[in-house]
C-alpha cells in the first residue's frame, strides 16, 4: 500500500524544473521521504475500530492531504507531535512495519521527517489537524 500511494502521488503531481547556472534540475512537488512517513503513520496509527472509513490521500492544486480515521491517541495533540511526543495506538502493527523497514525514527517522524523535510524542501510548515474523528496531515506545494 505504501508503494502504491507513493506511485499515485508521483503520477498525479508535477515535477518542478529549476535552472541554476545553466543547469537544469527536476524536483518533485512533495519529497518522497515526507510522503512515505505520512502514509506509514496513517497506516500504523489510524483507529481500526472505525470500520466504515478509510485512509484518504487527496491531491489539490496547492496542497496534498493524508487523512487518517480516528482521534489522536493517549492525550497526543498536534502541538505535542511537533515537539516529538510519542504514542502508539497499534503497537503490533508498528512492530511489523519496523521489521519491514518502513520505520526509521521511532516516534519522531513528524518533527524529524515531515516538518523538517517540508521546511528544507520548500520552506512551508505542514498543517497537523485533528478534526472530528480524523487526523489530517496537510502538505503545501
Amino acid at each position: 500500500l505504501v508503494e502504491q500511494a507513493l506511485d499515485f502521488v508521483q503520477r498525479n503531481t508535477p515535477v518542478n524544473v529549476e535552472e541554476e547556472g545553466g543547469r537544469r534540475t527536476e524536483r518533485r512537488t512533495y519529497p518522497p521521504d515526507v510522503l512515505r512517513e505520512g502514509i506509514v503513520n496513517a497506516l500504523i496509527h489510524r483507529d481500526y475500530l472505525l470500520t466504515s472509513t478509510d485512509i484518504e490521500l487527496a491531491i489539490y492544486k496547492d496542497r496534498l492531504e493524508i487523512i487518517s480515521p480516528g482521534r489522536l491517541p493517549n492525550g497526543i495533540t498536534p502541538e505535542r507531535m511537533r515537539a516529538g511526543t510519542r504514542a502508539s495506538r497499534n503497537q503490533i502493527l508498528k512492530d511489523v512495519m519496523r521489521d519491514y523497514r518502513y520505520l526509521e525514527h521511532m516516534g519522531m517522524g513528524i518533527p524529524r521527517k515531515i516538518v523538517k523535510g517540508m521546511q528544507e524542501h520548500n520552506g512551508t510548515y505542514p498543517d497537523l489537524i485533528e478534526q472530528d474523528e480524523r487526523f489530517i496531515i496537510r502538505l503545501f506545494a
